[in-house]
């Protein structure tokens, strides 16, 4: 087949999907021709996007669940419902760990492992323990360069999507009996909203000119990221893969 048509009427999951680098991850699989559905724990978040990605792929293949990965039992009745399906795609995640650890909230971070990194895990023991993925199908995940090289301000979140890039490898043993295979996409600084949540507009605005450093001369958006989960759902030799998309920023 065809990479070009890979994905023409494949069943795609995407937790996540309803903002940010999930949203970039289902308007690129929509444009691709697959069937996608995504999840988001609200229910206004999920219908404004679904509308938005109808408009702006002119494919009525997309529809919106309402689940918080949090509540596992819950998360994965939705899941089985929703099965079989050809794909996951998990970019789950609703803040950004940053600052200077002496005055880190640890609530907010212990949130942020609850979504991201035992959300995860949760998916991964639901395609364990279930029938969700047919054989030949996939499960990508998300991390972060933070994983590879923290830097300052980033040990907590560095140490967050470091666990992510180790359960990828984990995983992607675990469920080779099934025949799925498991890789993230890590990505690097990317203009998401997520920034708005803990930066004003001139933090933001520095931080974006920062883009000018880097080789690629400029800060991703999530449609920039897009294109990993794309590679990664039709590549049938990975798995077990780290796609590292960071625009060269570990060259630095």
């Amino acid at each position: 087949m065809a990479s070009t048509s890979k994905l023409q009427g494949k069943k795609i999951i995407v937790v996540g999907g309803s903002s940010g680098i999930g949203y970039g991850a289902a308007q690129a699989l929509l444009e691709n021709g697959a069937v996608v559905t995504i999840i988001s724990s609200s229910q206004e978040h999920v219908d404004v996007s679904v509308k938005k990605l109808q408009d702006q792929t002119s494919n009525s293949a997309i529809s919106g669940k309402v689940a918080d990965v949090r509540d596992e039992e819950s998360f994965v009745k939705l899941l089985v419902e929703l099965a079989p399906v050809d794909h996951i795609v998990f970019s789950s995640v609703d803040k950004i760990i940053r600052g200077p650890l002496s005055t880190l909230d640890l609530t907010d971070a212990k949130h942020l492992f609850g979504v991201k990194f035992w959300g995860s895990i949760v998916v991964g023991k639901a395609v364990a323990a279930h029938d969700i993925i047919v054989p030949g199908g996939s499960l990508t995940l998300t991390s972060g360069t933070a994983g590879i090289k923290p830097g300052k301000q980033a040990s907590v979140g560095g140490a967050l999507n470091g666990g992510v890039l180790s359960l990828t490898k984990g995983l992607a043993s675990e469920l080779a009996g099934k025949k799925i295979r498991v890789n993230t996409v890590v990505p690097g600084l990317v203009k998401t909203e997520l920034w708005d949540k803990i930066w004003d507009e001139k933090k933001k605005e520095d931080l974006y000119n920062s883009g000018d450093n880097l080789p690629v001369g400029f800060v991703a958006t999530p449609n920039d990221i897009a294109e990993a989960y794309v590679y990664l759902i039709r590549a049938n030799y990975a798995t077990g893969t780290l796609v590292t998309i960071d625009g060269g920023a570990l060259l630095n």
